[in-house]
């Protein structure tokens, strides 16, 4: 069978004041377009009063640039930047519950919890719970080797964030 071909993604950094609503009208703005949103984090930013949000959606540089424009007319949002992969380091947090039958399990999950640097956060006599850090691929990689070997109860994924390397930023002024 052969693989359909894969959805561009493109990530967005934002920097948006902090009050109720705001992330419902940049969502909003997604799902009237038909965007699909892979990831949406956002938190507090270093700044009091304001948020980062890092978006990271499927699309094409059509897509692409009429979200970019939309979003520099929300009066909300305060920056708006592109993040180039190549540019910026990224990162996903993910916690993974898996069933542990017996020691066979547990020496796989750990074998390979070692090769990918992982760390175990919680364990009992049937489950353990890992922190994994990465790549989104990595990520990925992972959790669809761990589902060969054990049975994956939960999966919790942060989503993609990121900030440029060196000098360039988003930031206030």
């Amino acid at each position: 069978m052969a693989k359909s071909p894969k959805i561009p993604e493109f990530l967005v950094a934002l920097l948006v004041e902090d009050h109720p609503g705001v992330t419902m009208k940049i969502a909003g703005m997604f799902a009237r377009r038909g965007i699909n949103l892979i990831s949406f984090p956002g938190a507090s930013s270093e700044k009091k009063g304001f948020s980062r949000i890092i978006m990271k959606a499927e699309g094409d540089s059509q897509v692409f640039e009429q979200i970019y424009k939309q979003m520099n007319k929300l009066i909300e949002v305060v920056k708006v930047k592109i993040l180039q992969a190549e540019y910026a380091t990224m990162r996903e947090l993910a916690l993974i519950k898996v069933s542990i039958r017996d020691e066979k399990d547990r020496q796989a999950v750990m074998s390979l919890n070692d090769i990918f640097r992982n760390r175990v956060i919680d364990i009992t006599t049937k489950t353990m719970t890992l922190e994994i850090v990465g790549s989104s691929d990595k990520i990925d990689s992972f959790v669809g080797l761990l589902s060969e070997r054990v049975n994956v109860r939960e999966l919790a994924r942060s989503g993609t964030i990121a900030l440029y390397r060196g000098d360039d930023s988003i930031f206030l002024d």
